[in-house]
């Protein structure tokens, strides 16, 4: 059967604006007749049939190329995960109900209305701090729920609001360092190790956060004020490096030998085809790293992911500051990082490691992830 692309849109039930947009993305791509008109087949219906399933679990267009395309290696996972977000929606709302019904119930008994109405905001808002509770262990959340009861903290507030004046000052300037001193004292105020793992990976994933905390951040200028933080510090250290540099001496290693050993080889590849034996060979050796690194943890190894893609828009210092952990210019540094993720774009994911993985630790000792971004998070 072979349908045109209205018929194809009545039959399955969606509007061919949809198709077209789905056509762009490369998800769906019908069949052109000579004159270019779109024709759809029967495959083709059962392609949208899944597109329309992945959408219906939450799972955003840009990634269902991969998911349909690469078989049920990362569906696996995917389907896990949009099954746990599912889950906790679900807890979500019974609790609302729960409440709900309380407020009916004390509005029939003559509870105050003001009284009412503060008693549900409570249970709300404690429903979207338990959202959080995925990040960390059974154990880990028992101890530390508080710090999320009044998020971001009054020291926290303080301070974001005091970056938010100074986001035109010179990074390199006394202000702005005494800013990142206040910084890292509260990021690095004792919270326990299961505590400071749980918050990087609710960090990475703040796309998923509830919309109450994601008022948070845009109120308080959060993202910003971490870029602006970041860039301070990696100033900071990249004048500790430079003058070290002048005595001869030099920083501690935040670099394993074989990570430094991998771009090395790497190097005298540039030149070759990213799919071809060489590069892939080296492609899987990165991963093999970060599959160690990341724990096998998916949620680690996006956050790997996201900010090695990221570095692009890294302050210059910063990149200066990555490529001598692998006694580079910046510039080779970069070529090195673009061939191995255009060597991993051409592979596709691997079966042991869905997502790509990344490239140097930062001096925080996070693979690939800005220090301050994690103390950002609720705390």
């Amino acid at each position: 059967m072979k349908w045109k692309v209205r018929e194809f849109a009545e039959l399955a039930g969606v509007t061919v604006k949809a198709l077209h947009h789905y056509d762009r993305l490369g998800l769906l791509k019908p069949a052109r007749t000579a004159a270019g008109y779109r024709v759809y087949s029967a495959a083709d219906l059962e392609r949208l049939e899944q597109i329309v399933a992945l959408r219906f679990l939450g799972i955003p267009l840009k990634k269902m190329g991969v998911l349909l395309d690469r078989g049920a290696v990362p569906l696996a996972s995917t389907f896990r995960r949009q099954r746990d977000i599912l889950e906790d929606r679900r807890r979500l709302l019974d609790r609302a109900i729960e409440a709900l019904a309380d407020a009916e119930q004390s509005i029939a008994a003559g509870t105050a209305p003001a009284v009412i109405l503060q008693k549900v905001i409570r249970v709300i808002s404690s429903q979207d701090i338990d959202v959080m509770r995925k990040y960390f262990s059974d154990e880990t959340w028992a101890k530390g729920r508080e710090h999320f009861d009044d998020w971001p903290s009054q020291e926290w507030q303080a301070l974001y609001r005091d970056v938010a004046a100074a986001l035109d000052a010179d990074p390199a300037g006394q202000a702005a360092q005494a800013l990142a001193d206040r910084w890292l004292a509260l990021a690095l105020a004792p919270a326990g190790a299961g505590m400071r793992t749980g918050l990087h990976r609710a960090w990475a994933d703040r796309d998923h956060w509830p919309p109450v905390l994601k008022r948070k951040i845009a109120e308080f200028n959060i993202e910003r004020a971490v870029r602006f933080i970041n860039e301070v510090l990696w100033i900071r250290w990249d004048a500790q490096r430079e003058a070290l540099s002048h005595t001869g001496t030099s920083a501690p290693p935040r670099v394993g030998e074989h990570r430094r050993t991998l771009y090395r080889d790497c190097t005298a590849i540039l030149g070759e085809s990213p799919a071809g034996p060489s590069a892939q060979a080296i492609l899987a050796r990165w991963r093999a790293i970060v599959e160690e690194e990341a724990g096998g943890d998916d949620q680690a190894r996006a956050a790997m992911l996201n900010a090695f893609r990221g570095r692009t828009t890294w302050p210059a210092g910063l990149k200066r500051y990555w490529a001598s952990l692998y006694d580079m210019d910046a510039e080779t540094w970069e070529r090195v990082a673009d061939f191995i993720e255009r060597a991993n774009d051409v592979s596709g994911p691997s079966p042991t490691s869905p997502t790509p993985p990344s490239g140097p630790r930062s001096p925080s000792g996070s693979s690939e992830h800005p220090p301050t971004a994690s103390s950002a998070h609720p705390r």
